[in-house]
């Protein structure tokens, strides 16, 4: 591609194939979003336990990902067909301008509430006792993410216009009126507050995280505390690895649409559209993410699909020997309980040593009262962060 290729030498119609692939695409998608976010929504009203601060962060990422899945899946799959053709009158004109803006405003949200979860878990994991998002909290932060959202993409309000163009009504953005950087200015914010800083974020926080863990050496080697800490750097890394594959195609096309436009021109339709479907199947690996790696929301799951029973109010994750530990504005949290594994160790005595053992035993236990309280609050943080980590 050469600077003085023309846009119309190199603009390719979306032909039959492009159509079939990503019609096929949008069909595995949608009903996975649609389903698997509803879900989301179901489970947590009907089982009063997990109706907790964070669970409402995971609540309000399913709404705006039903968002994404009711209005931009079926608009991008009809953009397939017909492109940007639209219909005329101020009903048209009205309808236009607010589908841009709900689908745009509705990514928005769904990534700021990810940061926001982003840094939850991590002030919850790295200050494991402290109080982190309490309930009433949460949701002023929920009102704020939208408000931002809102906020942020408020100008499509205003640049999303029907006219009659090329023999036919169009919804398209026009920029008339603004200053001439702003579609490039745009652009540069949104790849800087929707994927670089959210990114950025994600990976430092959840590399400060899985250090914690790597650096929390339990005596002996316990390989189910080895276990739940594997269990959860695969999912710190799943988490991160899936927003960065899914968005960065998206930010690369707006890239060239503000910047470098012949050569977007001259992109494979495939390439183009399919980068957008990659952002939309982001909404369908959330909820996937909280199957995976949630036993909670896994077991809920199954039930509301009758596959299974589950009862959240005497459901213990992890081991069977465990003690609820209750948190201020926190999920009430399971820890394993330690009382458990302190063993009166006379009782594998006989009867007549009993008596000469407790008072040998009692020295000891205050000799090394500090050490094993040590052993505990490791035992119980790790624990606690597989917890917290395992709720998406």
């Amino acid at each position: 591609i050469t600077g003085n290729v023309t846009v119309s030498s190199c603009t390719k119609p979306i032909d039959t194939t492009v159509q079939v692939v990503l019609t096929i695409g949008y069909a595995i998608i949608f009903p996975v979003a649609l389903l698997g976010n509803s879900l989301v929504l179901y489970v947590v009203y009907r089982h009063q336990s997990l109706r907790n601060a964070l669970n409402y962060l995971i609540v309000n990422m399913a709404i705006a990902d039903l968002l994404v899945t009711i209005l931009i899946m079926p608009y991008s799959t009809a953009y397939l067909f017909i492109q940007n053709l639209w219909f005329s009158g101020v009903f048209g004109d009205i309808l236009c301008r607010l589908v841009h803006f709900s689908l745009t405003a509705s990514i928005g949200a769904s990534i700021f509430t990810l940061v926001t979860m982003t840094v939850d878990r991590f002030v919850s994991i790295v200050f494991v006792w402290r109080k982190s998002l309490t309930l009433g909290s949460s949701k002023l932060v929920l009102v704020l993410i939208w408000v931002l959202s809102f906020v942020m993409f408020g100008f499509n309000l205003r640049v999303y216009r029907v006219d009659f163009i090329f023999g036919a009504f169009r919804c398209y953005p026009s920029f008339i009126g603004f200053p001439p950087e702003f579609p490039k200015i745009s652009a540069i914010c949104f790849f800087v507050f929707l994927y670089a800083i959210p990114l950025l974020l994600m990976a430092v926080l959840y590399s400060i995280i899985c250090y914690k863990l790597f650096k929390q050496k339990m005596a002996g080697g316990d390989r189910e505390i080895d276990k739940k800490k594997k269990r959860v750097i695969n999912m710190l890394i799943t988490c991160t690895v899936f927003f960065a594959l899914c968005w960065l195609p998206l930010h690369i096309l707006h890239y060239y649409i503000y910047f470098n436009m012949k050569t977007y021109k001259c992109f494979p339709p495939l390439f183009i559209l399919g980068g957008f479907w990659l952002g939309h199947a982001n909404s369908a690996v959330n909820p996937c993410l909280y199957v995976i790696f949630n036993k909670t929301f896994r077991m809920a799951f199954l039930k509301a699909l009758h596959l299974t029973s589950f009862d959240s109010n005497n459901w213990h994750p992890g081991t069977t020997n465990v003690t609820r530990v209750q948190r201020t504005g926190m999920q009430s949290l399971y820890v394993e309980d330690e009382e458990e594994n302190k063993l009166n160790l006379a009782q594998r005595f006989s009867k007549r040593f009993r008596a000469s053992f407790a008072k040998a035993y009692a020295k000891i236990r205050s000799a090394s009262d500090e050490d094993s309280n040590e052993l505990v609050d490791k035992r119980k943080s790790v624990v606690v962060v597989s917890e917290r980590m395992t709720s998406l």
